[in-house]
């Protein structure tokens, strides 16, 4: 997990994707009854994953929070969430392919004509022209094969339009922060305490020195299929790397010290929304990790990248 001082280098890159993707003008995502969907290169009928029946998660007290955290993780605190469902899994792109087949929806991504890369060559963020959910790499690469794993390159305006074709919604971050941990009141990962399994064996994370070399002792340099690791107690996956997943909730640095005990969303206005998880470029080092279940990203809500994603929750009956 990365030293205090890799981790500041971590938020700076994220800075710096902020800063590229700027404040921009978010065109509305409504569409005329008549949109053409765009052609897809995958079957969306496709669906190679685990059961996909939402996990319910049981009304409790739950710990969210880390007192020896970054400033915006504290202080910790204990509070009550009503039952609720969540996916298994990321949202994957043969499940987001049906959405755009449903709707004609077109993604930031693809009205902007680009999208936000961490590239492995150069090592840097860049902006990627024609990068989008489709072309992930940009408009010469194809999500052919790769219908089962999570899709990318959606901002959060993308992520939120699908939950609401799902009849579902985006996560809290405390939501999201109580599925990963479960109602153990100790822990900062979503795999039992004291395991034998090294992380890499357990989720998609940057082995190595961040951005020089990642080892890939998780076989993989980029992201995987969903449920390439073992599941959370929740039997919930991808929870600590693979992609980042984008919560309903803004940021605020000072969160914590201002919510309720009680189903808290958070605050409700803000220039940035809130990530969680970590992704395939959370760093094996010691230190901070971005990957801990108290972890808190963020991003500006129209930004879309390569290693960002989501899934959806809805209320329990």
């Amino acid at each position: 997990m990365p030293a205090e001082r890799n981790n500041s280098k971590t938020l700076l890159a994220l800075g710096v994707i902020c800063l590229l993707s700027g404040v921009g003008i978010y065109f509305t995502f409504g569409r005329n009854a008549d949109s053409t969907p765009p052609s897809l290169s995958i079957d969306s009928s496709t669906e190679k994953t685990p059961s996909s029946e939402p996990i319910l998660i049981p009304s409790g007290t739950y710990l969210i929070g880390c007192d020896t955290g970054p400033r915006d993780a504290r202080p910790a605190r204990r509070i009550q969430l009503m039952p609720f469902h969540i996916d298994p899994t990321e949202v994957t792109n043969a499940m987001f392919a049906k959405f755009v087949q449903a709707t004609g929806y077109q993604t930031d991504a693809n009205r902007k004509g680009y999208s936000l890369c961490f590239d492995k060559r150069s090592r840097q963020f860049v902006r990627q022209e024609g990068a989008n959910w489709q072309h992930p790499d940009g408009p010469d690469s194809s999500i052919l094969g790769k219908e089962t794993f999570p899709v990318i390159h959606v901002s959060w305006y993308d992520a939120n339009a699908y939950a609401k074709w799902a009849g579902k919604s985006l996560p809290t971050e405390f939501q999201w922060e109580a599925a990963a941990r479960g109602q153990s009141l100790s822990g900062d990962f979503p795999w039992p305490r004291g395991t034998k399994q090294e992380a890499h064996q357990l989720g998609n994370l940057w082995q190595g020195e961040f951005p020089l070399h990642d080892k890939a002792l998780d076989e993989h340099h980029g992201i995987a299929p969903v449920a390439t690791f073992p599941a959370s107690q929740h039997n919930l996956f991808d929870l600590a790397g693979n992609v980042a997943e984008w919560t309903s909730s803004y940021y605020a640095e000072d969160s914590y010290d201002l919510i309720g005990e009680t189903d808290p969303t958070g605050p409700n206005q803000g220039e940035m929304r809130v990530t969680r998880g970590g992704s395939w470029l959370s760093s094996d080092q010691t230190g901070v990790s971005e990957a801990a279940v108290w972890y808190r990203g963020k991003l500006t809500p129209e930004t879309s990248t390569n290693f960002t994603g989501f899934r959806c929750v809805s209320r329990s009956e």
